[in-house]
């Protein structure tokens, strides 16, 4: 039987290098914040070390379920968290009608670039989590039981 890729040392290698450049990523925007001569400098800077921030704590979690402890969730861990979703689901619901208004009346070039980025992130994220949300439901995640710890690949 084939193994799943995520079990071979070239995933982990990729997931490696790819978790090295967002760190090195993180390193110049924050650098580059600290550098900043004006305040959109330094918002930006902070955005993209933010940005990188976000993936690197999702690429050390498929590291750790791959070469630690596989990812499980008991019945009520699932509800919980897709509560947690659709909490932060109905805040956003919220302020998107608030940005979108905002994003109408806007006039000038930066604060509308700006909020038309904001609107288009809150957008994605949504659909998203929307998505993670109703697979999470019907998904086959190992119960804490039956999560198995694998050895350290390393």
């Amino acid at each position: 039987m084939k193994k799943p890729a995520e079990k071979t040392d070239a995933f982990l290698e990729f997931m490696v290098d790819w978790q090295a450049n967002e760190t090195e990523v993180m390193q110049y925007a924050e650098n580059e914040a600290g550098k900043a001569g004006n305040a959109l400098e330094k918002t930006m800077a902070q955005v993209i070390g933010l940005e990188a921030r976000k993936r690197c704590l999702m690429q050390q979690m498929i590291v750790e379920s791959v070469r630690k402890e596989a990812a499980h969730l008991d019945p009520e861990e699932v509800d919980s968290l897709v509560s947690h979703i659709n909490r932060l689901l109905e805040s956003e619901g919220k302020e998107l009608p608030l940005a979108q208004d905002a994003l109408e009346k806007s006039e000038l070039f930066l604060p509308r670039y700006l909020l038309s980025y904001l609107v288009s992130d809150i957008k994605k994220g949504n659909g998203l989590l929307r998505q993670f949300a109703d697979e999470l439901k019907s998904a086959t995640i190992a119960t804490s039981v039956s999560s198995k710890i694998y050895p350290d690949t390393e």
